[in-house]
């Protein structure tokens, strides 16, 4: 066909309605088989076309009646709102009354803000610090793990050590078992003796109870004897008879019975050297913190730790000028004395008081004249120092306490040597006044002074 016959075709199917067109082509026979398929294909898009202007024309009309549907409901929204406006309105009003109290109030919280803001910005450099802290504390942990690295090789040799013991352990271990085994048979040696020894046990508990029998039948011979010997004394007293004011002189080490002028006869131990013990501390068997009348009359046993009596030294060193020697010792087994040569004690009356110690000699050192001389003389409970608390209950211990002072021979008896700020037996020139050092041997003696 002439293309020129088509150009003209498609301008009737472009200008012209396509039935119209499509009649009109079908009446030209030879044209109209040609451009059939097409004139079909375009009446199909035509067709199309006509149904989605129809659906076009029907979906705009449900929009333009939805859209009036939604404008009432607007409107009708609107004019709710407005009823609701007028409610905020009035609403507003009465909080812009209280506007000004507000107002104060957010002043007042823009500077608590202000002051946390602060706070916050110190507590912001207070972490850097920290975390700058932190970063050298982790550089300090990995220089550890390193540490921890090495460690653990050490500890690989180490078990490898151990193991090797463990074999020798085992070895030991059985060695031991039949050590044991030994032991048990000794063991049921050692019960088989026990059960002896029980037997000759309950044999001297019976020996002892016949010696204390013994022991009520001597007190009353020694009531009778001390009976007799003060009446000897006050015989001898009228008969102008003198007696020895050294009742130790030229006799052995030992326990003897003592008569003096003017004073009841009681036990007292002599040294052998023409010494009267009068106080001794070996052991700590005896307990010094005692009262006042235990000070005057004496306490403890003779053969080991005693006081021999304030009452009695008031009336053997009025008799006539003593001397006065103390032997110290210490934990480690150091010794060392000091000597007084006019030892004198008060009466009762006057509290016992320190009247004279004389000139000393030694190498302890003097640690009486210049605290404790003319002091009297405290306990528990009799407090006669001059210091605020009572020295002799604060420290332990009966002594001729000053504001303390530097000597307390009567106080707590620690065995490791080691006391608590005075808290022990003390004599501070010779310790160089170290208060901790307790002492563990004391031995106060006294002889008449020889001239």
């Amino acid at each position: 066909m002439d293309p020129r016959v088509i150009v003209a075709v498609l301008s009737v199917l472009v200008l012209t309605d396509l039935t119209v067109a499509y009649e009109v082509i079908k009446g030209n026979g030879s044209c109209f088989e040609v451009v059939k398929t097409m004139l079909d294909h375009f009446m199909e898009l035509k067709s199309d076309a006509d149904k989605s202007n129809e659906l076009k024309y029907q979906t705009e009309l449900q929009i333009k009646d939805e859209l009036i549907k939604s404008k009432d409901e607007q409107i009708k929204a609107l004019k709710d709102l407005n009823k609701r406006n007028d409610e905020q309105i009035k609403a507003l009003t009465d909080l812009i009354k209280s506007n000004d109290a507000r107002i104060r109030a957010q002043s007042e919280i823009e500077e608590l803000i202000r002051i946390k803001n602060s706070e916050i910005e110190k507590k912001n450099n207070e972490i850097e610090r920290k975390e700058t802290l932190i970063n050298s504390l982790k550089n300090q942990i990995n220089e550890k793990s390193e540490d921890l690295k090495k460690a653990g090789k050490e500890k690989d040799e180490f078990n490898k050590k151990l193991l090797s013991c463990l074999d020798n352990i085992n070895k030991t271990k059985n060695s031991l078992m039949e050590k044991e085994k030994e032991i048990q048979e000794k063991k049921e040696e050692i019960k088989r003796k026990d059960d002896l020894l029980n037997e000759k046990d309950a044999e001297i508990q019976e020996k002892i109870e016949q010696a204390k029998s013994k022991d009520f039948q001597n007190k009353d011979l020694t009531n009778q004897i001390n009976v007799l010997s003060q009446n000897l004394t006050i015989t001898i007293e009228k008969l102008g008879k003198s007696v020895d004011p050294n009742p130790c002189k030229n006799v052995s080490k030992d326990i003897y019975q003592i008569r003096l002028p003017g004073v009841s006869a009681f036990e007292a131990p002599c040294n052998g050297s023409g010494w009267m013990v009068i106080q001794r501390r070996i052991d700590g068997s005896v307990d010094f913190n005692r009262n006042w009348t235990e000070y005057r009359d004496g306490f403890g046993n003779l053969t080991g730790e005693f006081f021999i009596g304030l009452e009695k030294l008031h009336l053997i060193t009025q008799s006539g000028q003593h001397e006065l020697l103390i032997r110290l010792g210490k934990v480690d087994g150091s010794t060392a004395f000091e000597k007084y040569d006019n030892f004198r004690i008060g009466s009762e009356k006057d509290s016992y008081p320190l009247e004279s110690v004389g000139i000393p000699t030694g190498g302890a050192g003097d640690s009486l004249t210049k605290h404790h001389l003319n002091m009297k003389f405290s306990t528990i409970d009799r407090d006669n120092d001059e210091d605020a608390f009572n020295c002799a209950r604060r420290l332990g211990g009966g002594w001729w306490f000053n504001i303390c002072g530097h000597s307390s021979l009567n106080g707590r008896f620690n065995k490791d040597g080691k006391g608590k700020s005075k808290n022990g037996i003390i004599w501070g020139s010779w310790h160089r006044y170290d208060y901790t050092v307790s002492l563990t041997f004391v031995e106060m003696m006294i002889r008449p002074k020889p001239f």
